[in-house]
């Protein structure tokens, strides 16, 4: 017998995931939230829509009624499939292997999972990307600018922490606009029910 191939395989699980789960995902566009979609210009996603689930899309609105105004959300990623998820630890494995190349295979492997969350299959969590319950994104200002938050999105350092300058003893002034970047990103998205994922600043979630 001819085996299947693999991104089949893939694709199928996928389709058959959102079929199961009957939950409504939603355009973050449509509603006026900035998209960037770098995993699609990255070749992971064959798609350059950010879709969210409909509920967590709903808190992001009443999020953005928070920041100042004329500032906005831009989003880099929400609901992301299995494929997508399968090539973000590829990734990750191969510039955290090229970061910390003394690390054994088995502290290489927990940073991988730190970073990414693994492979896990399981997609009954309503908070998660798989579900369409996580979104990856920053703040920008009046004139479409990224407020600086220190580090760029799915960077793998001790820096991409989202208290990692509540922490250190002494800033510079990079460092203390940062501080209060990320303070304003934590409190507007808290305030709107999200929690966040501690070791990436940019990653907020939502379970209902």
């Amino acid at each position: 017998m001819t085996p299947v191939p693999v991104a089949v395989v893939r694709n199928l699980k996928s389709a058959m995931e959102n079929k199961k789960s009957k939950i409504k995902f939603v355009g973050v566009k449509r509603y006026g939230f900035i998209v960037e979609p770098r995993y699609y210009f990255w070749g992971w996603s064959k798609s350059p829509k950010i879709l969210a689930r409909n509920s967590a899309l709903r808190a992001l609105i009443k999020a953005k009624k928070f920041l100042p105004k004329g500032y906005n959300f831009k989003v880099w990623d929400a609901k992301r499939t299995y494929n997508i998820q399968a090539e973000m630890v590829k990734s990750f494995k191969r510039r955290l292997k090229l970061l910390h190349f003394r690390l054994s295979k088995n502290k290489l492997e927990k940073l991988v999972f730190k970073f990414s969350g693994g492979l896990g299959r399981s997609v009954k969590r309503l908070d998660s990307h798989r579900r369409g319950g996580s979104f990856d994104l920053t703040v920008i200002n009046k004139k479409g600018e990224e407020l600086y938050m220190g580090t760029d999105h799915d960077d793998l350092t001790e820096k991409a922490a989202t208290d990692y300058f509540e922490k250190k003893p002494q800033l510079n002034l990079l460092e203390k606009e940062a501080k209060k970047n990320r303070r304003l990103l934590k409190k507007v998205m808290k305030k709107a029910g999200f929690y966040n994922y501690p070791a990436e600043w940019w990653h907020w979630s939502y379970d209902k």
